[in-house]
């Protein structure tokens, strides 16, 4: 028997679920969103992950792992620096 399927709609619902706590939401989002954006990025530019690695001054498997979503051993300040590497601007708000 299959487990049923669960629609997780916000990091607040991923945490309880995972049973991470909240106050780990805010650095779930950031770390998802530096993927997204830096898988864009490598998108709108049409570029391999090869042609990503060298302008960012990594590996070719860093910039596959990040695109894939394997970012679970990667510093968010890595992300960070590939983000800004392939010409993002990283702003991160405290409220």
């Amino acid at each position: 028997m299959s487990k049923p399927f669960i629609e997780i709609t916000n990091v607040d619902q991923l945490c309880k679920v995972l049973g991470l706590p909240k106050s780990q939401a805010a650095r779930i989002e950031i770390r998802r969103d530096l993927v997204i954006a830096i898988d864009h990025r490598i998108k709108l530019r049409k570029m391999t992950h090869e042609q990503a690695a060298k302008v960012a001054g990594v590996g070719r498997t860093v910039i596959t792992a990040i695109v894939n979503g394997n970012i679970g051993k990667m510093s968010t300040d890595r992300l960070i620096e590939v983000a800004d590497r392939l010409g993002l601007d990283v702003h991160i708000q405290v409220a």
